[in-house]
């Protein structure tokens, strides 16, 4: 239950983190809709990207696997968080219309399986 919690808090924070860059690059871009410049969308995978590496360290998947069904659950949460709030908004065809959007996406679903398994030790005594 505890690793669930984290998942899924991992997978909040992967949501606000791309509302919160969303925003900034609206106001670099100085428009309503950053979506609508392709270079956004790029630079919003790649920092996503990093950021569910950085998370799926903290869960440790042991194989590649586990890495990318942690990553894809992230990527799956992450879609229905902006569908909670672009469907009321009528705003999914701005969302989701641009091929730049689904980069984040599949960033976030393959960023933890750049993660190398650690090795397991082998046992060592001292004798």
């Amino acid at each position: 239950m505890k690793h669930a919690l984290k998942i899924f808090g991992y997978g909040f924070l992967l949501f606000i983190i791309t509302m919160v860059l969303l925003f900034l690059l609206s106001m670099i871009t100085g428009s309503d809709s950053p979506v609508g410049f392709w270079w956004v969308g790029v630079v919003l995978a790649i920092i996503m990207t990093a950021t569910s590496f950085w998370f799926s360290r903290g869960l440790h998947p042991a194989t590649a696997k586990q890495a990318f069904s942690l990553g894809l659950t992230w990527a799956i949460m992450l879609a229905g968080f902006l569908l909670v709030i672009a469907i009321p908004n009528g705003t999914t065809d701005i969302v989701f219309g641009n091929w730049s959007t689904y980069l984040v996406f599949v960033g976030v679903a393959v960023g933890p399986v750049f993660m190398k398994p650690r090795p397991v030790a082998p046992n060592t005594k001292m004798q």
